[in-house]
């Protein structure tokens, strides 16, 4: 096999239709076509079911993914080699990050990645849903992953790059008497767990790790809510507490999208336990 058909297969494997990945490309379809044939000859097996007019990767060509990601980076790390460029870093580097994690310390990171590496360009793509840190490592997908929990995997390094607060938001129009004692605190005032409003809470689904965070720090406080709408996208619970469904835990980062909104922000009092962190994570040097 050769690098040409390891590049036409990725183009493919990634979802792309050959029409789409040809012009990507600058190939013909029939071209595209016949290289991936070719490797499937060589290799003995099928990449791909031919569904309609469209490929769907099969087994073998799931397992292939990695490995052909994995040659087309060695590939380009020889070529640097060998040109007498590896002192000066050229390619492109894959990041995968939890979609809330692409705001602050992410960007700050891969601002000074680049000043320090300018002939390295930056793809910088969402945490697939399902899928862990992990396995878009080990399958190639990409060299670093920006999420909030550390890896189980010893083979991978971990570094903590900063806290991500949860603030509390409570619908404007409350009345008073829904706070402890019948006192509602100033906007942005400190709120005990222990002194929460009796209100029901939107949240993100039950099994999610943002959920369980939150649990276990309201858990810890002996404090006790209760559920009045939960959200498969976390991106959409600021509108649902705007229409006064009830109070919501919300990472700070989404909160400035929804500034303008006339709700009340206040902060949890009890910040020893803070419910999720920032890391960065990368394969471990062998």
């Amino acid at each position: 096999m050769d690098l040409r058909q390891i590049e036409y297969f990725l183009a493919v494997a990634g979802g792309e239709s050959l029409s789409t990945a040809a012009q990507n490309l600058s190939v013909t379809k029939p071209s595209l076509s016949q290289g991936i044939r070719g490797l499937e000859r060589e290799l003995g097996v099928e990449l791909f079911h031919r569904v309609g007019r469209g490929l769907v990767l099969t087994a073998a060509g799931r397992a292939l993914v990695g490995p052909a990601r994995q040659m087309m980076r060695s590939s380009a790390a020889a070529f640097n080699v060998a040109t007498g460029t590896a002192d000066e870093p050229r390619g492109r580097l894959d990041i995968c990050s939890a979609a809330h994690g692409l705001e602050g310390p992410i960007a700050r990171i891969v601002a000074d990645f680049r000043e320090r590496c300018p002939a390295v360009t930056v793809r910088v793509g969402e945490l697939p849903q399902g899928a862990t840190s992990e396995q878009v490592l080990a399958d190639g997908a990409c060299e670093v992953v920006f999420s909030y929990w550390p890896p189980d995997m010893s083979a991978l390094s971990t570094k903590v790059i900063g806290v991500n607060e949860y603030w509390l938001a409570v619908p404007s129009g409350v009345h008073p008497d829904v706070w402890p004692n019948g006192v509602k605190p100033a906007a942005g005032e400190p709120v005990s767990l222990t002194a929460l409003p009796d209100l029901p809470v939107v949240g993100v689904l039950k099994h999610s790790r943002a959920r369980l965070a939150i649990e276990s720090s309201l858990q810890a406080a002996g404090a006790r809510t209760r559920m009045s709408t939960e959200l498969a996208q976390r991106e959409t619970v600021g509108a649902f507490v705007f229409a006064g469904l009830g109070m919501a835990f919300m990472e700070r980062s989404s909160l400035r999208v929804w500034a303008w909104h006339s709700w009340s922000v206040r902060w949890p009092r009890d910040r020893s336990r803070p419910a999720r962190r920032y890391f960065r994570w990368s394969r471990r040097s062998h």
